[in-house]
């Protein structure tokens, strides 16, 4: 009931964008779904833009048209939802999809993303996920890599984007 409070606050002075900050965290299945419809209607009756801010990507899957995957406060890949989800091409994008849950998976069939979030005070220079990527060169623990375009105007910031989403479609057909 407080989230469903807190946006009729939020739309009552008809704003034209809506940003949601994890506004189904904590919540069971059950009232995550109904606040998800209330977003949803909003976005499409009262033609709301509706900015989506959360870490479970079946969520984003449900609500989004695009997606900015952010790492230590960098968009490190963009695109469009389906595109990003099936075939995402930065290291931690692939290790967000590894903590989703898929019918059948057991508890230990889930990977985790090794080591921690630096702190933001001390962020690592050159890519600042090199410290917990699997697929680091030499190169990512001087040099941030830069935006790279890539087909259907997605982007992404790495330098093994190609072997990253290859290596993907491999172990997901």
């Amino acid at each position: 009931m407080k989230q469903r409070v807190m946006i009729a606050m939020a739309i009552a002075s008809r704003p034209e964008l809506l940003i949601a900050d994890e506004p189904t965290t904590a919540l069971d299945v059950t009232i995550q779904e109904g606040i998800l419809s209330l977003l949803l209607n909003l976005k499409e009756t009262k033609k709301i833009g509706l900015l989506f801010i959360t870490h479970n990507l079946s969520l984003v899957s449900q609500v989004a048209d695009s997606i900015a995957v952010m790492y230590c406060g960098k968009v490190v890949e963009w695109g469009k939802t389906l595109n990003v989800l099936t075939a995402p091409s930065h290291p931690y994008t692939v290790g967000l999809m590894a903590c989703v849950p898929k019918g059948g998976r057991r508890k230990a069939e889930f990977a985790g993303i090794p080591g921690s979030l630096p702190r933001p005070t001390e962020l690592p220079a050159g890519c600042h996920f090199h410290p917990r990527c699997a697929y680091k060169v030499e190169r990512c623990e001087t040099e941030y890599p830069p935006r790279e375009t890539r087909e259907g105007g997605r982007s992404v910031c790495c330098f093994k984007a190609e072997e990253v989403s290859s290596s993907f479609q491999k172990q997901h057909p």
